[in-house]
């Protein structure tokens, strides 16, 4: 994305995978003890759970730890459903306590459900801590889409600047920008009938040949403006 079309009134900031590169991570609400956080990513150093008579490698071993990680990724979006972030957090902690290794699914599910309880200094927080600091798990488009509706909540005041920065470590890490992306970009700016931003993420559409989707349709289709554009170029 040419990220200097989103204009955010600010000079680009280094690049890189984790946001702390881009931004330094505030300290977690003061609500959520910061052991919490930490305890996310003691996962890299865990091995899968190990059931006596069977080896590591195990089928059986396969299952259990499969089926745990299923468990506690629904438990945590039970979570975010609730507005209980914290308990999200607790939840893939103990989980990675427990030997099993929490996938990004899981991690993406902690983050989702501090943005959606509008906690975005603790869902960068956790973002650092289990994406940030290792080569042990890639985010994703969906996780980085996360984050950039996060920052677009306030509608009165969309923190473009965080959106910019959280785009340009989209593109340091290779990340391929789809309508996951775009539709996320274009939903704020619908809501804050920003046509003129929106007008410029079809216009990267365009130039990337990333069609519209249904959703893209729907999400334009109150925008007089937008929907014109988009019939205009596609």
């Amino acid at each position: 994305l040419a990220v200097s079309r989103l204009r955010a009134g600010e000079r680009a900031r280094p690049q890189g995978r984790g946001l702390a590169a881009a931004n330094p991570v505030r300290h977690a609400a003061a609500s959520t003890r910061k052991g919490d956080v930490r305890a996310t990513r003691r996962f890299a150093t865990h091995r899968p759970v190990k059931l006596s008579g069977v080896s590591e490698d195990d089928e059986l071993v396969q299952m259990y730890n499969t089926k745990a990680l299923i468990q506690a990724t629904r438990k945590i979006q039970q979570h975010g459903r609730d507005r209980q972030p914290n308990l999200a957090i607790r939840t893939l902690a103990d989980l990675a306590n427990s030997g099993i290794q929490p996938d990004r699914i899981a991690a993406t599910a902690v983050i989702d459900a501090c943005v959606g309880s509008n906690k975005m200094d603790l869902a960068e927080n956790v973002f650092n801590e289990l994406f940030g600091k290792s080569d042990f798990m890639e985010p994703d488009e969906v996780t980085y889409a996360i984050l950039i509706k996060g920052y677009g909540q306030d509608i009165a005041h969309p923190q473009w600047g965080k959106i910019k920065q959280i785009l340009q470590a989209m593109e340091a890490a290779g990340v391929a920008f789809t309508t996951t992306t775009y539709n996320t970009l274009l939903e704020i700016c619908s809501v804050c009938n920003d046509w003129q931003r929106g007008m410029q993420v079809l216009d990267e559409m365009a130039d990337r040949d990333v069609a519209p989707d249904q959703m893209t349709l729907e999400i334009i289709k109150k925008r007089k403006v937008l929907r014109a554009h988009c019939k205009k170029l596609f």
